[in-house]
């Protein structure tokens, strides 16, 4: 197997059992058996089963920067704002239904993890620039007073949550309801413009 090939394997492998079983359950020989490698190979290319778990986390959260591209000058209001970010991180996770599970299992048994995610996006210009330019459109309503005083953080955090919620949620809607991949869409679909929605009413002022 090509070096390429098989780094890809291995990292395929890694993320299928990390999502599955966690990552202190998963072992390299897990990995290995899965790939049909020997463990050797898997020190060879990632050193450690941490490095291994780095390197699939930061392809990841790439994924999740790449669509975080508002323009400190684009012409955008708050209200624009909101749908077009929960559209573009809806689709994200549609295409990624697992990111979520891979996320969340080790930020919140890991601090370390949460060290990691702060050092690989928070501090990362890219997110810095975004959450300023964020921060200005949320100050633009409170001050016209549209919108109650709220936190960018907190917006952010409501924003995310609630997203995150509707693809952990999945299983539970496929399996205690028996719905199909169609259903699941319509779901998915559904949940977006609810979250919309909550989103907008909850802050804009009446």
């Amino acid at each position: 197997m090509a070096k390429k090939n098989l780094e890809s394997g291995i990292m395929t492998a890694a993320e299928k059992l990390f999502i599955e079983k966690g990552f202190e359950a998963t072992s390299t020989t897990d990995i290995t058996k899965m790939v049909g490698c020997n463990q050797a190979l898997v020190n060879y290319y990632f050193r450690t089963k941490e490095k291994l778990f780095q390197q699939i986390f930061s392809q990841k959260l790439d994924h999740i920067l790449s669509f975080m591209t508002l323009e400190s000058n684009q012409n955008i209001s708050l209200f624009d704002f909101i749908p077009q970010f929960i559209n573009a991180y809806f689709e994200e996770l549609s295409n990624n239904r697992k990111l979520p599970f891979i996320i969340i299992n080790e930020l919140v048994i890991n601090k370390e993890r949460r060290k990691f995610i702060r050092e690989e996006i928070i501090l990362k210009e890219q997110f810095q620039n975004y959450y300023s330019t964020l921060t200005r459109l949320v100050k633009a309503e409170i001050e016209k007073g549209t919108i109650r005083n709220i936190d960018t953080s907190d917006l952010l955090l409501h924003i995310i949550s609630l997203t995150v919620f509707t693809f952990i949620s999945l299983p539970l809607y496929e399996d205690f309801f028996l719905k199909d991949e169609v259903a699941v869409r319509n779901y998915v679909a559904a949940r977006k413009e609810e979250i919309i929605t909550l989103i907008i009413n909850g802050i804009r002022v009446n």
